[in-house]
């Protein structure tokens, strides 16, 4: 006899799906979308968590579908309560997996990091106005955190290194316009020479 892992993946999530709490999930993804329950955005986004639940029950094909189902989660600004349902439907079919906290952490980190942001160049804009070396140096410290925050977005969406990259880029030049402002202006100037810090490169693979 030959054992099928997708046919018995598909067994185990069939014995331990629960129709009340898919549903349920649903019908919170209608409310925060701002959509109908049957509309291609709210049906994706289920189909990602059913995707889950079968790489949950060792279905071989959806080994790692819980990453595009947080990045998901992430990008459409879903509620946190919503997020809270969906890792406990995912529970019910391998209640102590990582792959679930790992998904719980990747939507929630990246839900965070997307509401501050308008706080964040709110802030950013209102140092712009400050006149004074010190008010220079938050706002580029402010513009740097704007960008490094994108860059970790980014990360954990598993993006476009090379995007994430040019954010980086940018983030670390703002860090350095604020240490010359330090440096050029402070009283006390080797606070801010941090010539020492070392990046890696390739070489330290």
């Amino acid at each position: 006899m030959i054992h099928d892992p997708k046919a018995t993946a598909m067994q185990r999530y069939h014995d331990r799906f629960d129709a009340a709490q898919y549903n349920a999930i649903g019908e919170f993804l209608a409310s925060n979308l701002n959509a109908d329950r049957d509309e291609s955005r709210v049906v994706d986004i289920l189909v990602a968590l059913q995707n889950t639940a079968f790489g949950l029950c060792d279905h071989p094909d959806f080994a790692t579908a819980w990453h595009p189902l947080a990045a998901q989660c992430g990008q459409n600004f879903l509620s946190f309560h919503t997020v809270d349902a969906m890792r406990d439907f995912l529970r019910r079919f391998a209640p102590d997996d990582v792959r679930i906290d790992d998904f719980e952490a990747t939507a929630k980190g990246m839900l965070r990091a997307y509401s501050g942001l308008d706080d964040l160049k709110t802030a950013t804009a209102h140092a712009n106005g400050v006149h004074s070396w010190q008010g220079r140096m938050a706002y580029e410290l402010l513009a740097a955190v704007d960008y490094l925050t994108q860059t970790a977005i980014q990360m954990l969406a598993h993006g476009d290194e090379s995007y994430a990259r040019e954010k980086l880029h940018k983030g670390l030049n703002r860090i350095t316009g604020a240490l010359y402002e330090g440096v050029r202006h402070s009283d006390q100037p080797s606070l801010y020479n941090f010539k020492s810090t070392y990046f890696p490169d390739e070489r330290d693979r």
